[in-house]
């Protein structure tokens, strides 16, 4: 049964061993309860940065037998901290050892430095909360007119220059081809706003993410020897494999992504300062529009488009860049401009700084399904202040 705890922290339980445990700590329908004991038995512990292997493997196994005497002895009432929060690097090290961080997080580091849980409380100057994004978008069909995906039932929406689109009960936009040779070419645009994100499905079985505050343009059937879209904001795309017609990406105008079926991410933020393609899967060309400068890249590579038009190629951290899609915030090296930046268009709150921006180097992933206030409190852990107008999001000195 130990080793089935040891499972459970490292969140790789099946629903089955899930009920044996449960059962195991007669709580079988109050999962939450369990947790919350074992956020108990660990918060008067050290930081886990100075904890051995040993202390780690003892500290399982003490809260075990913990957990199983408390629930034999007295009815326990938890109050569990809502504010999930983890160090993945650390995970990365001591996952053989496991704790109860690996299901729910609960340290940011701050130049390198573990903070205490934050508890999540209300707050005085957070009377008009903020629910975290999700998916949201507007679809622009070839007419000119709009509809608004997060209110459209699911089902097929509309069919235009023989194609089927459909939105999914996931959230998904799918799009299937229904005549054999499509001859008309017809274009569609999805855009999110801030505080939204959406999932495409090509008409050619490309996979494509949208993040916040983007946008693509796309036929909604591919025909001739080119598959071409266009971009702006952040996207990922997952490109079904088509030797006979290399697939194009363009960028704002300024840089253009060819590709015959590969797994990558684009960067494009107006305010980030340059354009970004991050390779997974394959291999791209990277085109400079404004020199015809062309680089290829392999995977774990990142080409950086500069504001003069020149590519420069360094090496990636995959995690980092793809934090936005798996859902969460990885804040590690960020200044707070750049933490700001993401709750800006996460949470759809204009960011306006009272004084200096104050200097802090973040470092750690953040859950993006937190509401504002959640966030916010993980924030002031490191003397980082704010008060809330609307949705305008004021950072104090």
């Amino acid at each position: 049964m130990h080793e089935l705890f040891r499972k459970y922290l490292e969140n790789k339980c099946s629903p089955d061993e899930l009920k044996l445990l449960l059962k195991e700590f007669n709580i079988e329908d109050n999962e939450e309860l369990l947790r919350g004991l074992i956020i108990q038995e660990f918060e008067n512990e050290q930081a886990i940065s100075s904890f051995s292997t040993e202390k780690l493997e003892s500290s399982l196994a003490e809260t075990f037998n913990a957990i199983k005497a408390k629930l034999d002895s007295e009815k326990i009432n938890v109050v569990v901290p809502v504010v999930p929060l983890m160090k993945r690097n650390w995970f990365r090290l001591a996952a053989a050892a496991v704790f109860v961080l690996a299901v729910i997080g609960v340290y940011l580091l701050v130049n390198q430095q573990p903070v205490e849980l934050p508890v999540a409380k209300s707050d005085q100057h957070i009377t008009n909360d903020i629910l975290p994004g999700g998916n949201k978008a507007v679809l622009t069909l070839s007419t000119r007119s709009d509809i608004n995906l997060e209110s459209v039932s699911n089902g097929t929406i509309v069919t235009e220059g023989g194609t089927k689109i459909s939105k999914l009960n996931d959230g998904q936009l799918v799009y299937n081809i229904l005549e054999e040779k499509p001859t008309q070419v017809l274009y569609n645009t999805v855009t999110t706003p801030r505080g939204g994100q959406y999932q495409l499905l090509l008409a050619d079985g490309s996979k494509v993410w949208l993040n916040s505050a983007s946008s693509i343009r796309f036929p909604v059937s591919f025909v001739g020897n080119e598959r071409r879209v266009e971009v702006s904001g952040e996207a990922y795309f997952e490109v079904a494999k088509d030797p006979s017609r290399p697939f194009k990406v363009d960028v704002d105008g300024k840089n253009e992504i060819e590709v015959l079926g590969t797994h990558f991410n684009i960067n494009s933020y107006a305010d980030e300062g340059s354009i970004k393609t991050t390779l997974l899967e394959g291999s791209v060309k990277v085109t400079s529009l404004t020199t015809h400068e062309s680089k290829l890249i392999t995977p774990g590579q990142q080409a950086q488009l500069n504001t003069d038009g020149q590519i420069t190629i360094s090496k990636a951290d995959p995690d980092k860049v793809m934090a936005w899609k798996n859902g969460y915030f990885n804040v590690d090296g960020a200044d707070t401009k750049t933490v700001m930046q993401l709750l800006s268009r996460w949470y759809d709150v204009d960011v306006v700084y009272e004084g200096a921006i104050p200097q802090r180097e973040w470092g750690g992933d953040i859950e993006k399904n937190l509401k504002l206030s959640q966030m916010l409190k993980i924030l002031e852990k490191n003397n980082l202040h704010f008060r809330l107008e609307g949705r305008k999001l004021m950072v104090l000195p």
